[in-house]
């Protein structure tokens, strides 16, 4: 009898230890070592830092991005991706796949490289931390933030394929800054012959509380259009200007009233636009010579192809060619007005932005704006918008004293604390976008 209980109370305890260790085991494998995504961030983070380093002190300009893209590709490598897509038209662009193997969107999370000119050759002030080494180049838009955190963001997800389905396929994207980036890749027809159906990228956000993103639907970011004003007239002696055109005081008046044209000429409420002139140039060669032309250049920012008259009124170039015409005349000139379109306007998705920011924001710990928001400057990412649906995020770079400027100045910095919320925000986007729901937290 004693050996019947001994024997019941033994295949008691085995049957115990078998069904509680299986139990463990499933739950092993829904949370693989319990893994956070707050330990996978800490773990990748020194890498992340190290290449924002490096690529902060060796800035490259648009199109040359050779050692910035020889750096990515061995950061990639080393961390496990054997898959890389040569670009014909963008050379120095790299862009690698991670395949899941199992079904579901193919989705694409984009970064830029490339570096912008300082004016005058200057410097990056010595203060900052890093700083660029070369002179009268430096990352003072946050390019080289986004690359580094894409990278951290590969590196997470390759290591945890089990929260993700489908294809992710990340772009780190050449010359934003210059023409033949995003159109580049556009036009070479990558999106398609990768399968791309959706498309993610953020941007530092000067003056936003690292923590904090934002997004918000419809048209985001305006187009870019670039304009020339060829003014010409009649030369004088700089003693005589009654005998001649003045053509740098006509100039004058014609800039001031670019300038206002749109307060004045345009329902900016409606159709909201700016006219900045950037560059004023004359023939000139002496102080005592008025010159016969001037050139005038600038940019045009507005939602709308400037082209393109609404259902009612003028196009935006016909106000511009009306304006000009009566104000050349009265200051007895003649002009020739041109215009370059640049980067299209932005458009997050309204489709894509309803089935992504609401789970985003269940499992974002920070602050999500989604305050409606429409800015004038303009962005390349806005080439994959009409190709794609897409959604384009502001991250919350201030902390302090860093992060305060905006982008483009030389005193641009960021807060490196915006570096874990970047790589958060790109590994919570990817789970969202590929299986609609968030395991890694």
């Amino acid at each position: 009898m004693k050996n019947q209980i001994k024997s019941t109370t033994f295949m008691f305890l085995l049957f115990s230890f078998v069904f509680l260790t299986g139990c463990s085991m499933k739950a092993s494998a829904l949370t693989p070592g319990k893994t956070t995504l707050t330990g996978e961030i800490d773990k990748i983070h020194e890498l992340v830092l190290r290449t924002y380093h490096s690529i902060h002190g060796h800035p490259e300009l648009g199109k040359k991005e050779f050692n910035t893209q020889k750096l990515i590709i061995k950061e990639l490598k080393e961390l496990g991706y054997t898959e890389f897509i040569a670009s014909t038209l963008t050379p120095t662009a790299v862009i690698t796949i991670l395949d899941t193997k199992k079904p579901g969107p193919v989705i694409a999370l984009r970064s830029e490289m490339d570096a912008r000119p300082l004016a005058g050759g200057g410097k990056e002030p010595e203060s900052h931390s890093p700083r660029s080494l070369i002179p009268g180049v430096m990352h003072n838009c946050g390019h080289d933030v986004h690359a580094s955190i894409l990278l951290g963001a590969a590196g997470i997800l390759i290591k945890n394929t089990h929260v993700l389905s489908g294809k992710i396929v990340f772009i780190f994207q050449p010359a934003e800054e210059i023409k033949g980036g995003a159109d580049d890749i556009v036009n070479e027809g990558l999106l398609k012959k990768l399968g791309i159906q959706k498309m993610f990228a953020q941007h530092s956000a000067g003056g936003t509380p690292v923590g904090t993103v934002s997004i918000s639907p419809g048209y985001t970011l305006a187009g870019s259009n670039y304009f020339t004003l060829n003014v010409k007239g009649k030369q004088s002696h700089a003693a005589m200007p009654s005998e001649g055109s003045d053509v740098p005081l006509a100039s004058a008046h014609l800039i001031q009233g670019l300038s206002y044209l749109p307060a004045r000429r345009i329902d900016i409420t409606n159709r909201p636009v700016i006219i900045s002139v950037s560059n004023v140039s004359t023939t000139a060669g002496a102080l005592n010579v008025l010159p016969p032309d001037a050139t005038i250049k600038g940019t045009i920012r507005a939602f709308e192809d400037l082209t393109e008259a609404p259902a009612k009124g003028k196009s935006i170039k016909k106000i511009i060619d009306n304006y000009l015409s009566g104000a050349s005349a009265a200051h007895d000139v003649t002009s020739e007005f041109s215009i370059r379109k640049g980067a299209p306007p932005t458009y997050n998705n309204p489709e894509l932005y309803n089935s992504v920011v609401k789970k985003l924001g269940d499992a974002w710990p920070g602050v999500l704006d989604t305050t409606p928001y429409r800015g004038m400057f303009s962005e390349d990412f806005s080439y994959y918008t009409r190709e794609v649906p897409c959604l384009y995020f502001g991250l919350g770079i201030r902390k302090g004293n860093l992060g305060t400027k905006g982008v483009h100045s030389v005193d641009f910095t960021i807060h490196p604390d915006a570096l874990k919320h970047g790589l958060r925000l790109m590994t919570l986007i990817a789970q969202i976008a590929t299986r609609g729901d968030v395991l890694l937290k």
